[in-house]
């Protein structure tokens, strides 16, 4: 119950402080490195593995934020929306 309780704050965090970043790469930094953080903590139970899981998923989220872009795209049934492709 702990796990899950922190999980979701982490998430809720990640989700406020990517509201302060001015570009894609930042905020995919941001929200990877919390992501992360929470996967290494639940997966080890440490806190050596929710820093080595922040950091990996920060590095992922700021590589995949800095070459994506918007674009639109179409679905299964033919509709077309906004949706994020990569370069």
């Amino acid at each position: 119950m702990k796990a899950t309780t922190l999980v979701l704050a982490l998430m809720m965090s990640a989700a406020a402080l990517s509201g302060c970043t001015t570009n894609r790469a930042e905020r995919g930094a941001v929200i990877g490195g919390a992501g992360g953080a929470a996967v290494g903590a639940l997966a080890t139970g440490t806190l050596g593995g929710a820093a080595i899981g922040g950091a990996a998923g920060a590095a992922a989220g700021y590589v995949i934020g800095k070459h994506s872009y918007s674009c639109w795209r179409t679905n299964i049934f033919g509709k077309r929306y906004k949706g994020t492709c990569l370069r």
